[in-house]
């Protein structure tokens, strides 16, 4: 099965165990193998569906694990929208009715200019914590790499078990998170410039073939 929600993957850790009596343990392995990975990968890029409240300008995102916030999208119908991130106090407000176009973040709440005369869908897009749950179903990291949230959770599954195949899933976790965090190093590389004005430091000659602007 594909392993692409919360709830998939505390399926899977019970069907990959053949186990079925750890199902009700399976959200503790799972917090405990994302553990080890916020301490050693880093921010992970996540989506969470919010509801908005007519006549309300606030979303809760108490329940959620932000490291930096990134866009927030609105439905109306079938179309998304696009609302504008802006600094806190740096917007004016109204309380007329309607749908918004720019937010803040405020303490545990996202606020916008106006309240809302619908009850909007939100898809809010953020940089947070390894940090599954029924409200954060999934994240770009288990979406690409389901094999490590597997095994991460399913180490701990074995620890709470007993179970002699921690060594296997314990050297694929190893394996795969060295994987994981190499590629992540080439990605950083691969993103740096160079500013060409520093390739003449440190030169004494002029060249009128390499330095002169046609």
């Amino acid at each position: 099965m594909a392993i692409a929600t919360y709830s998939d993957l505390k399926t899977a850790i019970s069907d990959w165990m053949a186990r079925s009596d750890v199902s009700g343990n399976a959200a503790d392995f799972i917090t405990l193998g994302e553990a080890r990975l916020n301490r050693l990968l880093g921010p992970v890029g996540t989506t969470a569906t919010l509801t908005g409240v007519i006549g309300s300008k606030t979303l809760d995102i108490s329940s959620l694990s932000i490291i930096e916030p990134q866009n927030l999208y609105y439905t109306q119908g079938v179309t998304e929208y696009y609302v504008t991130p802006r600094a806190l106090g740096t917007f004016s407000t109204t309380t007329v009715e309607g749908s918004p176009t720019m937010w803040a973040i405020e303490g545990n709440t996202i606020t916008m200019e106006r309240p809302l005369i619908e009850a909007y869908s939100f898809r809010f897009v953020y940089l947070g914590r390894f940090a599954l749950s029924d409200a954060v179903p999934t994240n770009e990291f288990l979406t690409e790499n389901p094999d490590l949230y597997l095994a991460a959770s399913i180490v701990w599954g074995c620890t709470y078990t007993k179970d002699p195949t921690i060594a296997v899933w314990k050297g694929m976790l190893d394996e795969f998170t060295a994987e994981v965090a190499h590629n992540n190093s080439r990605k950083k590389r691969s993103q740096l410039t160079v500013d060409p004005g520093l390739g003449v430091i440190g030169r004494t000659r002029y060249s009128v073939n390499t330095d002169s602007t046609p």
